[in-house]
């Protein structure tokens, strides 16, 4: 296909000068793409926003509710109870752990009697299958779930219900609460149970114990008081008591000794000192005293034999009698005294004696006496720890609190979390973009048909002649009630008829002596016979002589339209009439017509190359310009003979309805019929969907040439 296209004698620029491509795709072009299948991309985007808006309308609304558990062991407590019931420790696995409780069917079962109790519908309620019915559901309604790494617990409910969702979220929240501090509380009940238990145990076997050791030590004489036993408060009783004895014995003996010896010195123990202090001896020695002052008055004064003097010396020996008998007994008293402390002394170190004894015997008992005694301390002990562990559990067992906290109690949520209408929206958008993407790709993967200078140029690699617009489209609004080729003769000066002058422009300045230029189309309904009749028009209303010879026989286009009444071409083709004589006048303009009133009866081709030779031969010497408007390529072999004779052919396409398949397929018939292709031209172009297109000529820029025109 390739080879044949540039078989083809064409005026066009060879591909190599063409602009490449770039790596990356246009801006532009991308945008004048999009302009191209706007409305559909509209369209299609509009659809998919309403789908996405009935489909979130219609669905379900479910309302989501957070309430928030913090994992808080505590630290201080009114009792230390750790090693009853240890807190929990703020670790990952705990966290985890407590998690997995707070998705348990136990907890939500829990969960489900506490909103039955509540009034809350949860369904029925009765046996223990809808319990575990009405668990179920909840846990699929409740997600649970720990935030990040923190202690923080979510419990987010979702339902139907903006109250529901809250109230099974607290409910949830509050439950597990409970339910760590009633089995604290109930871990606290048990050991206080065992406890109970295990102190009457305890207690009795401390009771045997001190039993034991009771008895041991009165078979023994192991009883003590004061932290020793009898026999060694004994022994320490007589040995303080041999002490003082001892003392005083010595004491006693060195009274008698000292009187003895005052005695023996003379003295008849008027010095004694026990004597001395005898209260006896005092008044005695008073009254001595007092005697012999008298008798020594009495001898002054009366002499020795007065009786006075007998009397007081009389008295005077009495007395000193008497007191010789005092410190006599003294002396006695001293010698009993010392013997008796003697005697005590004796008494107390036989005493002694025994309880030496006695204590040498019992210090062979003190080994079995100090293993009763370890084994009654440790009965003690291990039931004084037990007594002290049942106190502090139940003096524990009513400030029991849980090892976690509602952070946040979850509120009654205002708007649905589903559908979330902000993320809806925003998913309409990027689906509506989505869709108007995938449509203009697929719209531009599927047209077919040619609508663009890069079609033209690239794909056909034909020269570009322009655009011919359609006529409604230049009246901006407005309808015009004349057809194409008259208007082009009441309006010379509209952007319509400009286009057919740019069109016969390019001709002339593409192909060089082109005097006879042909139209071809692939396909009928193309615009090719207007475009013809257009272009004859408008190169005869500028001083040209110009002649249109309507060689589409079968369809009569040209003739139909200009009401012609001859058979003027069928006649010189055949060489039966003058050239004069079939020629029609144009009634509007000089233009000259070469048609036919009739459409053929007889299989009798005229079109042949010979009678096409000799037909433009003698055209090209009364007239200055020839077109030619043939027949379908594709659909008329005749069409191929009239392109061949002609100067220059322009293909005629209409816009974005042709394909490429087909304008392919007329190009080779072209080549292989040798003719001169000096470019293709749209037709019927929409210039205000123009701009999609890409080019930059002057349709592109139609607004801005407004001034310019008179339509």
């Amino acid at each position: 296909m390739t080879e044949m296209l540039q078989d083809i004698p064409t005026y066009a620029r060879p591909i190599e000068e063409l602009p490449q491509r770039r790596l990356l795709p246009d801006p532009s072009y991308i945008w004048t793409v999009f302009r191209r299948h706007i409305k559909l991309a509209l369209l299609v985007a509009a659809v998919v926003v309403a789908a996405i808006a009935i489909r979130v309308v219609t669905l379900q609304q479910v309302y989501s509710a957070t309430a928030t558990v913090l994992i808080e062991p505590r630290k201080t407590e009114v009792v230390k109870m750790d090693s009853v019931v240890p807190d929990i420790a703020p670790s990952s696995d705990i966290v985890d752990t407590e998690v997995r409780i707070l998705n348990s069917p136990t907890l939500a079962a829990r969960v489900a009697a506490r909103l039955n109790a509540q009034g809350l519908d949860i369904g029925r309620f009765t046996t223990d299958v809808d319990k575990r019915r009405a668990a179920a559901r909840l846990l699929r309604q409740v997600q649970i779930e720990r935030s990040g790494l923190t202690l923080v617990i979510d419990i987010t409910a979702s339902t139907a219900q903006a109250e529901q969702s809250a109230a099974i979220a607290n409910a949830f929240a509050e439950e597990y609460i409970d339910s760590q501090r009633d089995a604290k509380r109930n871990a606290t009940r048990d050991a206080s149970k065992w406890l109970d238990l295990r102190l009457v145990d305890l207690r009795a076997s401390a009771s045997q114990a001190d039993a034991a050791l009771q008895r041991y030590r009165i078979a023994n004489g192991l009883m003590s008081a004061q932290g020793a036993t009898m026999a060694e408060q004994e022994v320490s009783a007589l040995n303080q008591q041999i002490s003082l004895a001892r003392a005083e014995l010595a004491e006693k003996q060195g009274a008698l000794a000292t009187a003895r010896s005052q005695l023996r010195r003379g003295g008849q123990g008027a010095d004694v000192g026990a004597a001395l202090g005898s209260n006896t001896i005092g008044n005695l020695r008073q009254r001595e005293a007092e005697v012999s002052q008298n008798l020594a008055q009495l001898e002054t004064r009366y002499g020795d034999l007065h009786p006075d003097v007998k009397t007081a010396r009389s008295q005077l020996a009495d007395i000193r009698s008497q007191i010789q008998k005092e410190i006599d007994r003294i002396l006695s008293s001293l010698e009993a005294e010392a013997a008796v402390a003697g005697s005590r002394l004796s008494s107390l170190q036989s005493s002694q004696g025994r309880a030496t004894g006695a204590l040498a015997a019992n210090s062979s008992a003190q080994v079995g006496l100090g293993e009763l005694e370890r084994r009654a301390d440790a009965s003690k002990q291990v039931y004084q720890a037990f007594l002290n562990r049942s106190k502090e559990t139940a003096a524990q067992e009513g400030l029991q609190q849980a090892d976690a906290r509602i952070s946040a109690f979850a509120t009654v949520p205002l708007l649905p979390s589903f559908p979330n209408y902000k993320l809806a929206g925003l998913f309409a958008v990027v689906a509506a973009l989505f869709a108007i993407l995938v449509t203009t790709v697929l719209a531009e993967y599927l047209q077919r048909g040619v609508a663009t200078k890069d079609d033209v140029e690239r794909r056909l690699r034909l020269r570009y002649a322009g655009a011919v617009p359609s006529l409604d489209s230049t009246l901006e609004g407005l309808r015009s009630h004349e057809t194409p080729q008259d208007y082009i003769v009441s309006h010379p000066f509209s952007s319509f008829a400009e286009a057919f002058r740019s069109l016969r422009a390019f001709v002339t300045l593409s192909a060089a002596n082109a005097r006879v230029i042909a139209l071809a189309s692939a396909l009928p309904q193309e615009g090719k016979t207007t475009t013809s009749m257009c272009l004859a028009r408008s190169a005869a209303m500028a001083g040209s002589k110009v002649v249109l010879v309507d060689c589409d026989l079968r369809r009569r286009g040209v003739s139909a339209t200009l009401g012609v009444t001859n058979d003027g071409v069928t006649d010189v083709l055949l060489g039966k009439g003058r050239l004069e004589d079939g020629l029609f006048d144009d009634p509007l303009t000089p233009l000259k017509i070469l048609g036919t009133s009739d459409a053929p009866t007889t299989a009798n081709d005229p079109l042949t190359p010979e009678n096409l030779q000799r037909l433009v031969a003698e055209l090209k010497v009364k007239f200055d310009l020839v077109i030619l408007d043939t027949a379908p390529l594709l659909g008329v072999a005749d069409a191929r003979a009239v392109a061949s004779v002609a100067d220059a052919v322009v293909m005629v396409t209409r816009w974005r309805k042709t394909s490429r398949n087909a304008a392919e397929a007329a190009i080779e018939l072209l080549a292989d019929a040798g003719a001169k292709v000096a470019g293709m031209a749209l037709t019927m172009v929409d210039i205000r969907k123009y701009a999609s297109t890409g080019q930059t000529d002057s349709y592109g820029y139609h607004k801005r040439f407004s001034s310019y025109y008179r339509n």
